[in-house]
């Protein structure tokens, strides 16, 4: 039974045209024989890769990834519990192995079409480039996937066709909190049982394969520095939701929780009296920083933070003006100066600051009771180990954070949250706003400010060698110059509207 594209219902736009064409770019190159586990993987203490490895198995990443085949590969990327689960289930061996099918035909397309249209040759008849197992286990669970006189092209959308009654079977593998027609679009493209559909997104998989998750055919354009989107859950799920045109908030059910860890820095308030805030900025992203305060200042518990210790290095980001331009906060910003280029200072003036604040609020008469440092950098562990008369609750991000810190402060019963909860990359209010701030002043600092209308009036009358007194001057202002207005324009170029009708 041939399935149309009207049964899916799913919506005419792919995951790739969600995108700007003009802004993707190829940044990062990952292989198909990327090493199992990276070393971001290795220092991400909570990582879970239940999801992932679910859906390596259904697009059809190769066995060895799961460990299968190479004794050496001791720590492999995906599950192996995962795939012997998997693997029992006709409905997903159907779809990985149609899956896995696709990828060939479309990464082998050249070569397949020559022997198929040159030596008469079937898709059966050429092992080395369409594995038998592949089609041999298709055969079994009932797919009879090969076809005399059939093209390539039409082959293609077979897999398609096939698809479309199987993917949902598959829905039973995943938790029933995640969105199942965001997993279900990596499987199925826009037109998909035509052959032009199909040509049109071979385009992307061709100019840019490596980017693919694991090099496997699914519906997706890679982005910027997505780089390896099945690397853990935490990875993977923000990013398809982002895809979708949707955030995803609860990292909570993507992370493995320690016994210290905590979902939400409240309780951390409502034990504290007089809270002081460090804040590394060479180890902190500032958005993710912004979007805790602002979120902590929503909650009203703003109040009990006596002062932001902001530590700054010449070389962080400018996105730290975002958060010095709120005048509401208490904070304290310091710009440390490098004797050395190549070495930072932040650390240990944060730390010196620090302490200072302390002793000073201890002599007023104002004691602080407790601390938030807002860093992954594990140096400042000395600096909460020799406070023990201050209570701490460390903010980190989560590939940033090293197994030993979070192993270190596991064992000393230091609280730890994830600022990642609150800002994630799809954060896009948050980021446009940042990004308009910094717009903004860039204009009226570098531009606007240098620019004078009267001082222009002024240059033209000299050019031209006229004269007007005072009283003309301003007519001639407020007649025609107050009321034009600069706007830009498509280009980004600044034009001027509003402007008087002239006669000459």
């Amino acid at each position: 039974m041939i399935y149309g594209d009207d049964e899916l219902k799913m919506s005419e736009t792919s995951i790739g045209s969600m995108l700007d064409d003009d802004k993707r770019a190829m940044l990062q190159n990952f292989s198909e024989n990327l090493p199992p586990t990276s070393k971001a993987q290795i220092d991400s203490p909570r990582s879970k890769r239940d999801i992932v490895s679910r859906v390596a198995y259904l697009i059809g990443v190769e066995d060895k990834h799961f460990g299968l085949g190479q004794t050496e590969n001791m720590n492999p990327q995906f599950y192996r519990s995962v795939y012997d689960e998997m693997n029992q289930d006709r409905e997903a061996r159907i779809v990985r192995n149609l899956c896995m099918l696709r990828t060939k035909l479309q990464r082998n397309f050249r070569a397949i079409f020559t022997e198929m249209n040159s030596d008469i040759k079937n898709i059966d008849a050429i092992p080395d480039l369409v594995p038998p197992e592949i089609l041999r286990t298709l055969e079994r669970d009932g797919i009879p996937f090969v076809r005399a006189r059939r093209r390539l092209e039409d082959y293609i959308v077979d897999v398609h066709n096939y698809l479309l009654p199987h993917v949902p079977n598959c829905q039973k593998f995943m938790p029933e909190w995640i969105k199942w027609a965001y997993i279900r679009n990596l499987f199925f493209i826009p037109k998909g049982n035509t052959v032009e559909g199909n040509k049109e997104a071979a385009k992307s998989y061709s100019e840019f394969r490596d980017l693919y998750p694991y090099q496997s055919y699914i519906n997706w354009y890679p982005e910027d520095a997505d780089g390896n989107i099945l690397r853990d859950d935490a990875k993977f799920i923000p990013i398809l939701y982002e895809r979708n045109r949707d955030r995803f908030y609860d990292m909570s059910k993507v992370t493995e929780a320690g016994d210290d860890a905590i979902d939400d820095p409240e309780d951390f308030f409502a034990r504290s009296e007089r809270i002081l805030v460090a804040i590394d900025c060479e180890n902190a992203d500032p958005c993710k920083v912004i979007g805790i305060i602002k979120e902590l200042d929503a909650r009203g518990l703003i109040s009990k933070i006596s002062k932001i210790l902001l530590v700054d290095d010449e070389h962080t980001s400018s996105q730290w003006r975002a958060l010095r331009r709120n005048e509401n906060l208490p904070l304290e910003y310091y710009l440390t100066d490098r004797v050395k280029d190549e070495k930072s200072a932040v650390d240990v003036a944060l730390t010196i600051k620090f302490y200072r604040e302390i002793v000073s609020a201890k002599a007023e008469g104002k004691p602080i009771d407790s601390a938030i440092i807002i860093s992954s950098d594990c140096d400042f562990w000395p600096l909460i180990e020799l406070t023990p008369e201050v209570k701490f609750l460390v903010m980190l991000e989560y590939d940033n954070c090293s197994q030993a810190y979070y192993q270190r402060l596991q064992n000393n019963d230091v609280p730890f949250f994830y600022i990642d909860e609150y800002f994630m990359s799809g954060n896009l209010e948050l980021k446009t706003e940042i990004v308009l701030q910094e717009v903004i002043r860039e204009i009226e600092e570098g531009y606007l400010s240098k620019m004078n209308v009267f001082s222009i009036i002024n240059r033209a009358l000299m050019k031209l060698d006229l004269k007007m007194n005072e009283s003309e001057a301003g007519q001639f202002y407020e007649k025609y110059i107050s009321p034009m207005n600069i706007a830009f324009a498509k280009n980004g170029s600044a034009v001027l509207q509003n402007k008087p009708a002239l006669k000459y």
